[in-house]
C-alpha cells in the first residue's frame, strides 16, 4: 500500500519531524529565484498532495484569547476534508479540487450544506483566530503568483512565493507568501500579509504525529498533532496579538465520507 499524508487546514502535514518552537524565516534572497521550478510545477505536487487518506481524527481546538476549548472531528478522504464541532452547531465541509477549492458549512449533520458569501470568508470561526478563509487555501490557485527564491524553516528547505489576489478573489490579504518543503511539497508556513508587506495572519505546523494502518503490511500515515494559528503584530518581528491551537489527539482509518 502506497504512503500517504492526511492534509488539512492549509495541507501542512509532511512526513517529517517539526520543531515545536516557532521559527523566524526572513524573506529569501532574490538571486536565488531562478532556482525555484514554475509555479505551475509546484501546484501540480501540491495537488497530488491533496489526495487524501480515508480518516477520522479526534481533536480539540483551543484559543489562548478567549481560553475556550471545542472538541472536534476531522474526516478527511479524497479532496474533502469535514469539520464536525461535537458541542457547537457547527460543520464545515472544503474541498480541495484542483485549481478550485470550496467551502461551505451547516448547523448538523442532517442539515443542507450552504455556500459561503466573500463577506463571511474573513469571519472568526467561533472567536478564535481561524477564519473560514484560512481552512480554504486558495491562495495557491490565484493568477498573480511570483518565485521570491529559496528559504529554509529550520533545517528544511522550501522554495518561496508571494500570491496576490486578483479583482474576483475577495481576499482580505493584500498579499500571501508561502513557503513549501523541497522535499515533502507541503506548506511548511504561510504568511497573510498587508499592503505594506508586513505579516498580519501566520499559520504553521508546531509537531507532527504517525498513524499506522490497521491492515496487514499497511502503510504509515503522518497527520499534524498541533498547528498554530496566529493574528500576528504587523509592525513586529515575529510577534503575535493572538493564537489558536488544533490539537490531534488520535485517528483511525474509515472516515464515513462518500464522494
Amino acid at each position: 500500500m502506497k504512503s500517504r499524508s492526511l492534509l488539512c487546514l492549509l495541507t501542512l502535514f509532511a512526513a517529517t519531524a517539526f520543531i515545536s518552537t516557532p521559527a523566524f524565516a526572513s524573506l529569501p534572497d532574490p538571486a536565488t529565484k531562478n532556482q525555484v521550478p514554475p509555479i505551475a510545477f509546484v501546484q501540480g505536487m501540491i495537488w497530488k498532495r491533496l489526495d487524501l487518506a480515508d480518516f477520522t481524527l479526534n481533536g480539540t481546538v483551543r484559543c489562548d484569547k478567549t481560553k475556550k476549548n471545542y472538541p472536534i472531528i476531522l474526516r478527511t478522504k479524497g479532496h474533502e476534508l469535514v469539520y464536525e464541532f461535537q458541542d457547537q452547531p457547527l460543520q464545515i465541509r472544503v474541498q480541495l479540487n484542483p485549481g478550485a477549492f470550496t467551502i461551505q458549512k451547516r448547523s448538523s449533520s442532517s442539515g443542507s450544506w450552504a455556500d459561503l458569501s466573500s463577506a463571511e470568508m474573513g469571519q472568526s470561526i467561533l472567536g478564535t483566530d481561524i477564519t473560514y478563509e484560512d481552512l480554504v487555501v486558495d491562495f495557491v490557485n490565484w493568477d498573480d503568483i511570483q518565485p521570491l527564491g529559496t528559504d529554509s524553516i529550520k533545517t528544511l528547505p522550501a522554495y518561496v512565493f508571494e500570491a496576490k489576489p486578483g479583482p474576483n478573489d475577495h481576499s482580505r490579504f493584500a498579499s500571501v507568501r508561502f513557503w513549501v518543503s523541497k522535499q515533502y511539497w507541503a506548506f511548511l508556513r504561510v504568511d497573510g500579509c498587508n499592503a505594506k508587506g508586513q505579516t498580519t495572519k501566520r499559520v504553521e505546523v508546531q509537531n507532527v504525529m504517525e498513524i499506522a494502518s490497521s491492515k496487514p503490511g499497511g502503510a504509515k500515515f503522518y497527520v499534524f498533532k498541533e498547528m498554530k494559528v496566529a493574528n500576528m503584530v504587523p509592525d513586529k518581528d515575529d510577534i503575535a496579538s493572538s493564537t489558536t491551537f488544533i490539537d490531534i489527539d488520535d485517528g483511525k482509518e474509515g472516515s464515513g465520507l462518500t464522494q
